[in-house]
């Protein structure tokens, strides 16, 4: 399925779909997230942040297809350890 500019305007109103991810280890990429969280369900959209050099700022986002996907990942993964680090998980 092909997602329009449109598609993803309406599905960012509502609200409960994507998570961040806060406290990152600096060697996660957008698809070590994306494996971390895919067990949850459906994943839209996935993306760790990078500074100008291509460097991980140690926070990410997982957009799922449903909200109770995202409230489940959110619930599990909180205060997960993430490749030895703590992380925040909390629901946008």
């Amino acid at each position: 399925m092909i997602q329009t500019r449109d598609d993803r305007s309406a599905r960012e109103k509502q609200p409960g779909f994507t998570i961040r991810c806060d406290n990152l280890p600096e060697n996660v990429d957008s698809l070590l997230l994306k494996k971390a969280f895919k067990d949850f369900g459906r994943i839209e959209y996935c993306r760790v942040i990078e500074n100008d050099y291509g460097e991980s700022k140690g926070y990410g986002f997982v957009e799922f297809e449903n909200k109770e996907s995202a409230q489940s990942a959110a619930k599990r993964m909180d205060r997960a350890k993430f490749n030895g680090r703590e992380v925040r998980v909390t629901i946008r």
